[in-house]
């Protein structure tokens, strides 16, 4: 039979003259499988080990790194985020400590001066109201215009203010909300004081939004606008998966350098958009950009040929009903 693995055969050859010959046979050493012997799968065996517990340290480390990025990304000031997890290995969560220590003393640093703010302007008030009171007992009426206006100025600053600060600190509830007629109303409003407004779009449509918010943020903006310009016009278009409002006006327009700026809270931007330097803080678009922002959408500024400023807002659109377009002139 077939020689066994680690077996000796032998072999015996007998000659005619009677003489023989004997040899042992060992087995070929040299003929075996490369991947054959049982050491090949120890080899493989500790290589998928080693490369699967490699893996794992990898995702160790990076799980929480990434986790780090995700809350550095969606860092809130007014607490709305969770602390970040103190997990890993221990420089990780001395890592993830010293970041929440941090997180603490920037939120308490902002807490303080939002504090600070909102009482001065609070207490500005009643000094404004007794001098307003006492402004009306000028005998000449050109010098008590002038007070009197300069005051509603001062209030009207504050009152900014205290706005810009309340909105950092607490947001209304989500509601079905019908963006066409808020639209219809903000620009009927300002119709009623004389202004030039037009609306264009649907009749309704309907988003989830926060009413009072949006309708400040486009009081805001149409204020912004009939202020630089003569005309306002106000147009909803509704697609499948957004609402985009345009506001424009026929002002002298913001300049590219200074669109991405004017954004910011307390930047008034051109010189030739604010020619009354005392007009105020410059919170209007900022008001009005944190509020879309809240809303998980977009405002972007835009030129409007042949001159003027296009203010856009793009709002997810979750719930909608369209009715035939029309178009209403204030």
């Amino acid at each position: 039979g077939p020689p066994h693995d680690g077996e000796i055969r032998r072999v015996a050859i007998r000659l005619p003259d009677g003489a023989m010959f004997a040899a042992n046979l060992t087995p070929d050493q040299h003929m075996r499988p490369f991947w054959g012997g049982p050491w090949m799968m120890t080899v493989l065996f500790a290589v998928i080990s080693v490369t699967l517990l490699g893996l794992w340290a990898a995702w160790a480390l990076t799980a929480p790194l990434s986790s780090f990025v995700k809350a550095a990304e969606t860092f809130s000031l007014n607490g709305a985020a969770a602390p970040l997890p103190e997990r890993g290995p221990e420089e990780i969560r001395s890592l993830a400590r010293a970041l929440n220590r941090m997180r603490e003393r920037i939120t308490a640093l902002i807490d303080d001066r939002t504090k600070m703010l909102a009482a001065i302007s609070h207490d500005l008030r009643t000094p404004i109201t007794r001098m307003r009171l006492r402004a009306e007992f000028i005998e000449d009426e050109t010098h008590r215009h002038r007070m009197l206006r300069d005051l509603d100025q001062m209030r009207s600053m504050l009152e900014s203010v205290l706005s810009f600060l309340r909105n950092d600190r607490k947001l209304e509830e989500m509601t079905l909300v019908d963006i066409a007629s808020t639209l219809h109303l903000v620009t009927d409003q300002f119709a009623d004081m004389g202004h030039k407004v037009s609306y264009a779009g649907p009749q309704h449509a309907m988003a989830t939004a926060r009413p009072a918010d949006l309708h400040r943020c486009i009081t805001n903006l149409v204020d912004n606008a009939v202020r630089f310009g003569g005309e306002v016009a106000v147009r909803l278009d509704v697609k499948p998966d957004r609402l985009v409002v345009d506001i424009e006006d026929d002002g002298p327009g913001i300049s590219d350098a200074h669109k991405a700026s004017v954004l910011e809270p307390f930047v008034r931007g051109d010189q030739a958009r604010n020619m009354d330097e005392a007009e105020g803080f410059g919170l209007g678009l900022s008001i009005a950009n944190a509020i879309v922002l809240a809303h998980a959408g977009t405002l972007s500024l835009h030129d409007r040929k042949p001159h003027g400023l296009v203010v856009r807002i793009e709002l997810p659109a979750r719930q909608q009903q369209l009715q035939p377009r029309q178009k209403s002139a204030a």
